[in-house]
């Protein structure tokens, strides 16, 4: 079985089309194009297929709490807002790709609903930590996450699985697909449904969710020289939520839900010639998100966002001596829309904004024979709607035997959200046309070993953000809203992590991150601690692979952070709590499994958010078969 994290870095996740046969690790986002993952200095987890599967959790948010540097702050119940900081950073500051696409949400605040994403028909799941915006654009400040879907590498492969037990949740999901010598088809339909529990624990209203995800991904040969992909995705779910009660601090019954609705499609061409050498890649990625609330069944109101994204990259390879090199530059041309509705036709709130982006890329590698690799990277963003920007991103990596010394150095920006521009509440919130980019700058070095199925690596980070878009307060008109501050935001820390082979089928993952995150409104006015980022955090996991049986266990381990109380508009501490996963699965055939999962299996009472509580202990039972 493969450890639950490999760690080094490297790849590209919005520009690879295919995943290497080679036995050679690669990543798909810390380069434009693929590359080994021990070939760049960049911080990279990567969470295989056996852990997705041996740990059998619904959501890919549950595996990012294992993973070093990743915050996940959950309202409440499966299916209720969650937000994932990297690193320290904000929310809105990571990038995370589905096959490559794009899927962050330009109709909200700018995140990806990473609480609808299920994790049946994942094959891999990538963090990669720092700024990538020389890579990738605005946002990837903290970071990025990149999802690989599961497709066959030859012949064809059928997968599927259902599972049900407490709080009334029931999830299956069925994939497959057939690999030949020029196309390869694969897909999955997985769905989820929870009737929840009643976070207000005042009028029994159960707070349910859910969710039907569709994907698949078509890639054909078309001549030894052309190669075609289109990927398609689409994601419906329904999430229940209770408002909260600013007199007594708590949240209370009310009869709202929000909908979310997510297509998106990414068409490509790659043309390559000089036996490989030179590849031109030609994209067209397309993402429609929909938010809708409703009350009682009435609709409330909506938002609507679309991004348009077209690509051309142009890579070329060349050997002279003992180094290899890699030349890349590109076009990214995005034009993304938001569209805002009210129930009332006449409100403030209706409005349509668009803005335009027009990017220059340029990246270069270098790898030695013996062994050091460095990579630099270069882009220059122009905006329709606010300041342009440029960022850039070194990384480097020198092996010395079974060890490694990795280092980077990256800046990264992170543009206002169409909220924070325009968005518009009366008597409450007005947005602020005149911002600028916040602004991140980086820098990374660490060891690491590696011997067989025994590594660990120690990793030192320091980043600090200027320009930050912050919220205030107008005692005059008694309205809030959003500005750039004047002083600097800083994040640094440590993080470690190890595997190690314990014994035939028995693996041993653990990682442990310290974060120091604190704020900076006004020049050289007081640090206040950033919420909902803990000082300390890790994880441990176990797993065992047999022919009979697998088990799998891990533990999320979350410190104490602090939030707001926003009744009183006072600083809260939240207590740390341990997530104990433990799963297994009996191999009644070689093809049919029957599965069982105890989730906080400590009854532990997890709080990520002020007076919003998660579940006590759950446990769930199925099938699961692969052909």
């Amino acid at each position: 079985m493969l450890p639950l994290i490999a760690f080094a870095a490297a790849a590209p996740a919005a520009d690879a089309i295919a995943i290497s046969e080679t036995p050679v690790p690669i990543t798909v986002s810390a380069s434009r194009t693929p590359i080994a993952l021990n070939a760049s200095g960049i911080s990279i987890s990567q969470i295989s297929l056996d852990r997705i599967e041996g740990l059998q959790l619904p959501l890919v948010k549950d595996y990012l709490t294992l993973a070093p540097g990743v915050a996940v702050a959950q309202t409440g119940p499966m299916g209720a807002q969650t937000q994932v900081r990297i690193r320290g950073a904000e929310a809105n500051h990571s990038i995370t790709f589905i096959d490559g696409i794009e899927m962050n949400d330009p109709a909200s605040s700018g995140e990806f609903r990473i609480d609808t994403l299920l994790s049946a028909g994942i094959d891999r799941i990538e963090v990669l930590r720092g700024p990538q915006s020389a890579l990738w654009g605005s946002q990837a400040v903290g970071g990025v996450i990149s999802i690989t879907t599961r497709a066959p590498v030859r012949g064809s492969d059928l997968h599927g699985e259902v599972q049900g037990g407490s709080l009334g949740t029931v999830r299956g999901g069925i994939g497959g697909g057939w690999a030949g010598e020029t196309l390869t088809i694969s897909g999955q339909l997985s769905g989820l449904s929870t009737r929840g529990y009643d976070i207000a624990r005042s009028g029994g209203d159960k707070d349910g969710y859910e969710n039907v995800t569709a994907h698949g991904r078509i890639q054909w040969r078309a001549t030894p020289a052309l190669t075609l992909l289109l990927v398609g995705r689409h994601q419906d779910s329904t999430s229940q939520f209770d408002g909260f009660d600013f007199v007594r601090g708590v949240p209370r019954d009310e009869p709202t839900a929000s909908q979310s609705r997510q297509t998106a499609l990414r068409a490509e061409a790659a043309l390559s010639l000089l036996d490989g050498d030179w590849t031109t890649r030609a994209s067209l990625m397309l993402v429609r998100a929909d938010n809708i609330n409703r009350r009682a069944g009435a609709f409330q109101n909506r938002s609507d966002g679309e991004r348009d994204l077209y690509r051309l990259q142009s890579t070329g390879r060349l050997r002279t001596g003992k180094a290899s090199h890699v030349l890349t530059a590109a076009i990214d041309m995005e034009t993304e829309r938001f569209v805002s509705s009210d129930a009332d036709a006449a409100a403030l709130s209706n409005q349509r904004q668009r803005r335009r982006q027009t990017s220059l890329v340029g990246e270069y590698r270098l790898t030695l024979d013996y062994g050091p690799s460095l990579g630099a990277a270069v882009r220059h963003d122009a905006n329709d709607r606010f300041a342009n920007a440029t960022t850039v991103r070194f990384d480097g990596v020198v092996p010395l035997g079974d060890a490694r010394l990795h280092a980077a150095f990256g800046t990264g920006i992170a543009d206002p959200t169409f909220f924070d521009q325009f968005g518009f509440f009366p008597g409450f919130f007005r947005g602020n046309p005149n911002l600028t980019p916040e602004r991140s700058q980086s820098v990374e070095a660490g060891f690491g070993w590696q011997r067989g199925g025994n590594s660990v690596d120690v990793t030192l980070f320091s980043a600090d953000l200027s320009n930050e878009i912050i919220g205030t307060f107008d005692n005059v008109t008694f309205l809030s809203g959003v500005a750039n501050a004047a002083g600097r935001s800083r994040r640094r820390g440590i993080e470690a992590q190890g595997s190690a082979a314990l014994a035939e089928g028995l693996t041993l993952t653990t990682s442990y991150t310290y974060l120091d995150a604190d704020q900076q409104q006004a020049a050289n006015g007081a640090r206040v601690r950033e919420v909902r980022r803990p000082r300390h955090s890790g994880s441990i996991a176990l797993a065992y692979a047999s022919r009979a049986f697998d088990l799998s266990a891990a533990a999320a381990i979350t410190g104490a952070r602090g939030d707001t109380d926003f009744a009183r508009f006072v600083p809260v501490t939240l207590p740390a709590y341990t997530l104990v996963t433990v799963a297994g699965a009996w191999h009644i055939t070689p093809q049919i499994d029957l599965t069982a999962r105890i989730e906080n299996a400590l009854d532990s009472r997890q709080v990520d958010v002020f007076a919003y509580r998660g579940p006590g202990i759950t446990a769930h039972g199925g099938v699961r078969f692969r052909l």
